[in-house]
């Protein structure tokens, strides 16, 4: 077990090496052993995971952590979670690795450079509890063949510390805004994610299990979903989807 101290109101858990961290942090939920923001991390993931069941790739030197999180708002609301922490990191992205680009691309993934760097897994943890998994590639990233998208890790950015210090600057910024969505809603959490989102008013591609659509996207709605104003088809309202805007 990693020996790394978060601050209050984070716990940590650390692993050398687990099945998945979202598994683990859903297991501690289940036993009644998790606090209200439980953060697990491990070195290594064995069976990681990413969105549609996708393989997570998870070398060491990379930071893993899952966030098990009491919801304290009504359930319907809980993937707004997922713009919280996405947030969070830019904000700590750009003291850690400054004068780069750091944007949010719907729904939950963060690029430096118009590159993924990091990306978000939520999933149900019970009654009231989400638990949120997030990989940020700190010294590896997927080959090209390997990515959906263009990839970087923070070192190709001038990121000297480790993945201690990316877990550390990230919950400095989560805690405080996590704690205004509980409090304000996702209001404000919208108004700032839009302030960083890539590809706002630019034309895109969204992938969905059946079809793939197109338009331009015109912002997010007051839950979250992506607006997507496909012209004389009028405004399409999308909750999931792989999304693909021109350069990246």
């Amino acid at each position: 077990m990693t020996t790394f101290e978060l601050s209050a109101p984070f716990s940590h858990v650390g692993l050398d090496s687990v099945g998945s961290t979202n598994d683990e942090a859903r297991r501690r939920v289940e036993d009644g052993s998790a606090a209200d923001l439980l953060v697990v991390t491990a070195r290594r993931q064995t069976a990681g995971r990413g969105r549609r069941g996708r393989v997570w790739e998870s070398p060491e030197g990379n930071l893993h952590a899952s966030f098990a999180i009491r919801i304290q708002r009504p359930l319907a609301e809980a993937a707004q979670i997922g713009f919280v922490m996405a947030l969070a990191l830019a904000e700590a992205l750009d003291e850690l690795v400054p004068g780069h680009d750091v944007r949010c691309k719907w729904p939950n993934d963060v690029l430096i450079d118009g590159r993924k760097v990091a990306g978000m897994l939520l999933e149900s943890a019970g009654d009231g509890w989400l638990v949120l998994g997030i990989g940020v590639d700190v010294e590896n990233r997927p080959a090209p063949a390997e990515a959906l998208y263009a990839a970087i890790a923070l070192v190709e950015a001038g990121y000297g510390g480790d993945t201690a210090g990316v877990l550390g600057g990230l919950c400095r910024h989560f805690g405080p805004w996590l704690e205004r969505w509980r409090a304000e809603g996702f209001a404000p959490v919208r108004t700032a994610w839009l302030g960083r989102a890539r590809g706002l008013g630019e034309a895109a591609l969204v992938r969905l299990e059946a079809e793939t659509l197109s338009g331009v996207f015109k912002g997010l709605d007051e839950e979250g979903g992506m607006l997507l104003d496909q012209g004389a088809a009028g405004i399409r309202r999308v909750l999931a989807g792989d999304v693909f805007f021109p350069g990246l």
